[in-house]
Order: C-alpha cells, then structure tokens, then sequence
C-alpha cells in the first residue's frame, strides 16, 4: 500500500489552522488600559481573551468603531476555510492575505483610535499589547495561506509533469 504524502492530508491540515484560530480564541489575545480622561490616571489593566475580543468587535462594528474593522478578518477566514475545501487555492489565497491585513491592521488600529469605555464617559480604552491569543489568531490564516501555497505548487509541478 503506498502511503500519501504528508501534505496530501487537507483536512487534516485544515484542522491545524482551525486549532491556531481556537486556541487563539481561548487565550487571552489583548491587553487594554482603562484610562481617564480628566485625570489621565490609568490603572486598570485588562487582558481579553480571543472570544472576548470577537464579541465585542461584532458590537465595535455596529457602532462603527474604526479598530473593529479588525473583526472582518473572522469571516474572510472562514471564507478561505471553504475554499480550501473546495479546492479553490487562489481564492483561498486571496482571502486570507485579506483576512490578515485587515486583522492585523484593524487591530493595532486600537493603539491610535480609542475604544470608548462604555461604564464611564470619562474615560476610554486604550490597547497596550497584543498577547499569544492574538498572534494565534492571525496564524490561522497564515498557516491555511502556506499550505494553500504548497498545493498550489505540488498542483503546477504535476501539471508540468503531464
């Protein structure tokens, strides 16, 4: 019986992507500073894990926060999942280059444009570091963008062969 190369597994390799993104979602992704504005006092730190930060950019983006734009990066990865299942490798590509420079872009976005802090008017959220949870996140596509890369080279090199 002749064993399948390592990279002919798809789903499996779908699967470690899905479980960066996972395990991006349970830890915690980032880090915030509730600062005041009269005072300018900071103190309270606080750590979002991933699904923290997923469910609240949905919420950023109805109330058309600019670092929520970060959060389309979720659905153009997932849209990548399925075309990699459908064996589209190019528009997997494409949509995973996309889902990373919106992340990623979106995200650090929060460093420049405050989140308003909705217990107090006085005061606003600001992003102090980006955590494992988050780099974990944005590996997702990045792993699904190399593999996609793979078997678009594996595709050409047996159309070449033929």
């Amino acid at each position: 019986m002749k064993k399948t190369p390592f990279f002919k597994r798809r789903l499996f390799l779908l699967g470690v992507s899905l479980s960066l993104y996972i395990m991006g979602l349970i830890l915690p992704a980032l880090a915030f500073e509730i600062v005041n504005f009269k005072t300018s006092y900071s103190g309270v730190m606080v750590n979002m894990k991933g699904i923290e930060v997923t469910a609240w950019g949905v919420l950023g983006l109805l109330f058309l926060q600019i670092p929520a734009i970060g959060w389309l990066a979720n659905p153009l990865y997932w849209l990548s999942c399925v075309f990699f299942v459908k064996k589209k490798y190019q528009f997997s590509i494409a949509f995973t280059i996309t889902a990373i420079i919106v992340g990623f872009l979106g995200t650090i976005s929060a460093y420049w444009f405050a989140l308003p802090n909705g217990s107090s008017p006085d005061s606003q959220i600001l992003l102090t570091k980006l955590l494992l949870g988050f780099w974990l996140w944005l590996a997702a596509p990045t792993f699904l963008m190399i593999v996609d890369l793979f078997y678009l080279q594996y595709r050409s090199r047996l159309n070449a062969h033929e």
